[in-house]
């Protein structure tokens, strides 16, 4: 790409990245709290309507993303559905809930692996790198910026719910226009078989180095807002703008990578795993608002790394012309992950309630890092042979 050229493809990424991530994580933020205090929901229920928006990203990146061919026309429909989906948040119910957070499911499937190829577009191996980390820092940015956006609209509708995720619609709409300007592929080219894709060991160490972070992601996600409502009596606008200690060290942890690629993805990973574990012993235990939110500020930094680290172990390990089917497998693998554990996080949570619910989700996350740490060896052992 020349510079012009370059330039112009990172505004528009990070445009669309930006309006989208804000839009997506305003709703996995919000709907559980209109759930609790709207619908009524218990904590477990809330865990299995996060499933069932799982199940919904998994059809559409697992059956539906490998099979499509002209890959434009399918882009702009999926940011279209999710356009649908907020502007109809003031119509949702207890009973008709679970199928709106199911085509939300299935239209952030269907976008996430596009936006991701499309981040690997570019020619230049260094600028390829870069242009990740980039995507990475618009999603970062977006996720720092969304909870003032959530929680200055609640200002405004005087702490109404519902009105204020409606609101994102106009985001998803500016993430539409940019839609038909992004460059893409254009097709689907991979001609492999899925075992010819997956059956790398260096796509598990991607979906290990993932993963290790989704019980951690999905217990923020889910309950964070509500604990900080039931443990500190906070208001709904201040447990939204909370996530932004989160959000924001995650930002700065990918700001970082733009400016200096990883060296080391194995030490990082390992450096991430054990932020994670102190963060959520900070927000498990909640002592005070002060570790509380350290806590979420801990948290953040391995949100930050986990995402990029994951890209460019397939980017790395990929050819161009298979790593569109690389990345829809490995966000379908993922959002199977992704479907189990809220259900799973629900079960403990039934048990032990929300705030140990931190705890206890140690253990998942030290038995997937192990995981992660046999890939490694064994991958190595591979290479002499």
């Amino acid at each position: 790409m020349k510079s012009k050229k370059y330039f112009i493809y990172l505004l528009l990424l990070f445009i669309l990245t930006f309006f989208w991530r804000a839009t997506t994580n305003a709703y996995s933020t919000m709907l559980p709290l209109i759930a609790r205090y709207e619908f009524g929901f218990q904590p477990s229920l809330i865990m299995y309507l996060g499933g069932i928006g799982g199940i919904g990203s998994l059809i559409s990146s697992f059956f539906i993303n490998p099979r499509i061919k002209k890959v434009r026309p399918y882009f702009i429909f999926s940011i279209a559905l999710l356009f649908l989906v907020v502007s109809l948040v003031p119509f949702y119910s207890g009973s008709n809930v679970w199928l709106f957070i199911f085509i939300e499911g299935f239209a952030t499937g269907a976008t996430s692996p596009l936006i991701i190829s499309s981040a690997g577009t570019v020619e230049d191996p260094k600028e390829r790198e870069r242009a990740i980390a980039f995507y990475s820092l618009a999603l970062s940015t977006s996720l720092a910026v969304a909870p003032f956006i959530s929680s200055g609209f609640l200002v405004i509708t005087g702490e109404s719910l519902r009105i204020s995720l409606t609101m994102f619609a106009a985001l998803v709409f500016i993430s539409l226009i940019s839609a038909f300007y992004m460059r893409l592929s254009g097709r689907n080219e991979a001609n492999l078989k899925r075992s010819g894709i997956i059956n790398r060991p260096h796509f598990w160490k991607a979906v290990a180095a993932n993963t290790i972070y989704s019980f951690p992601f999905v217990a923020m996600t889910y309950y964070g807002a509500i604990l900080a409502r039931e443990a500190f009596g906070v208001s709904y606008s201040i447990s939204v703008v909370m996530y932004s200690a989160f959000f924001i060290t995650s930002f700065i942890t990918r700001f970082y990578l733009t400016l200096r690629p990883v060296r080391s993805i194995d030490r990082s990973v390992t450096l991430g795993s054990i932020l994670t574990i102190a963060g959520l012993i900070m927000v498990g235990t909640h002592i005070n608002l002060v570790l509380f939110l350290l806590g979420y500020a801990v948290l953040g930094f391995p949100h930050g790394l986990f995402w990029p680290l994951a890209l460019i172990i397939l980017r790395r390990s990929y050819k161009d012309e298979e790593i569109y089917a690389a990345n829809s497998y490995y966000i379908s693998i993922n959002n199977i992950i992704w479907l189990l554990t809220p259900f799973i996080s629900g079960l403990i949570s039934s048990f032990v309630g929300i705030s140990h619910t931190f705890i206890v989700v140690i253990v998942p996350t030290v038995l997937i890092y192990s995981i992660y740490v046999y890939l490694t060896f064994y991958s190595r052992s591979k290479l002499k042979l």
